[in-house]
């Protein structure tokens, strides 16, 4: 956005620039980085979900073992 300031002799100024507008670059790149922090995110869950998946399974074992392991 540009703007004049109104200079002491009444006149007004040249133009100065006040805050932006991204450009297309900027903006590609801002999407760029959201989507790689999501899928960031979601490798996480999924490690977590397979760790948890893995200690139920293991869970289920020693319970198995534990009753006799269906002998």
């Amino acid at each position: 956005m540009l703007r004049r300031r109104r200079l002491p002799d009444g006149s007004w100024g040249p133009l100065e620039k006040i805050g932006s507008i991204p450009t297309t670059e900027e903006q590609v790149m801002s999407v760029g980085e959201q989507i790689a922090q999501e899928k960031m995110k979601n490798i996480q869950k999924d490690l977590l979900i397979n760790n948890l998946g893995s200690q139920l399974t293991q869970l289920k074992l020693d319970v198995i073992s534990m009753k006799g392991g269906g002998e």
